[in-house]
């Protein structure tokens, strides 16, 4: 029952995994990397994905042996193995769902735009999410009904090892605080026009009808305040919680890229699920995040074709 597992220790586990992870790729940005292509010369993987995934592995298992690790390095390349791997887990009882480098391309050209992406669901139902960018020393994190946070990874650390230190009169303290975390609460942009909005995408649009994707996210960019492209789901999706970014939008992603995310900006008290239907759950692959519904509104007008 997820009620035996107290949120403190999902969330202490969740964290210190992202950490090290995070960290661990971070140290080797500027060093030389075997680096192999996936489904094309803009989906690429190196052995530092691998290590940085049997980090959080080694976390997860240390503490919950019995769990269902479902991580990017482990799955086939292409999106037919992708969907097939989450259709078999997306009901397990314990399931983390673990991107231990997005922005794999960005880390390959020494750009410092790449996060480690956690997440925790629950029979289908994410529970937690995580994503650490190690780059800029930010840990976003939100727990499902309790709120999206933002911290250094120092004060993440020192949470979690009071945590250890006095977990039961830690955990009752903070259930009787306002807020569930001690950090600063992230809040999302209330922007709702178009027009002043700052948009974020990935290009080129990827899936069975990429062309008029494009098509129809260009239509967005010439209607849009601004645009950026930084190349890591992930990492958009924390910044639309952060009140960065108004509003996200990309195609056939996968549910490591964005579970954790999606999780984060509605608990930031945004608008994140599937383009068209705004449907969240691991099986999303069209995502659609902003900070209003009135944006919102707007988006999917433009992106449904």
């Amino acid at each position: 029952m997820l009620s035996d597992l107290p949120k403190y220790e999902l969330l202490s586990v969740a964290i210190r995994a992202a950490i090290e992870a995070g960290d661990h790729f971070r140290e080797r940005v500027d060093s030389s990397k075997q680096v192999k292509m996936k489904t094309s010369f803009a989906d690429v993987v190196t052995e530092v994905d691998s290590q940085c995934e049997a980090i959080i592995y080694k976390h997860i298992r240390a503490t919950y042996p019995h769990h269902v690790l479902l991580g990017e390095e482990q799955v086939a390349p292409g999106s037919s193995a992708s969907i097939e791997a989450i259709n078999a887990v997306s009901e397990e009882e314990h399931l983390w769902i673990i991107d231990p480098l997005d922005g794999t391309t960005n880390f390959v050209q020494h750009m410092r735009l790449s996060v480690v992406s956690i997440a925790y669901a629950h029979k289908g139902k994410v529970m937690l999410g995580v994503i650490y960018d190690p780059y800029h020393d930010e840990v976003f994190l939100a727990y499902k009904g309790r709120g999206a946070y933002r911290t250094s990874s120092r004060e993440a650390q020192i949470w979690c090892d009071l945590q250890i230190a006095d977990h039961k009169e830690k955990s009752v303290v903070i259930e009787h605080t306002n807020s569930f975390l001690p950090w600063e609460t992230l809040q999302v942009s209330k922007r709702q026009e178009i027009e002043k909005a700052i948009l974020a995408t990935g290009f080129p649009a990827r899936g069975g009808i990429g062309s008029e994707r494009t098509d129809a996210g260009l239509k967005i960019v010439a209607a849009a305040g601004n645009l950026r492209a930084i190349g890591s789901a992930a990492l958009h999706l924390a910044w639309i919680a952060a009140g960065r970014v108004d509003g996200y939008w990309e195609y056939d992603l996968n549910a490591w890229d964005i579970a954790a995310g999606i999780l984060i900006v509605q608990e930031a008290g945004g608008q994140a699920g599937a383009i068209g239907s705004g449907i969240d759950g691991l099986r999303v692959r069209d995502v659609l995040a902003t900070g209003t519904a009135t944006l919102s509104h707007m988006l999917n007008t433009l992106l449904l074709i």
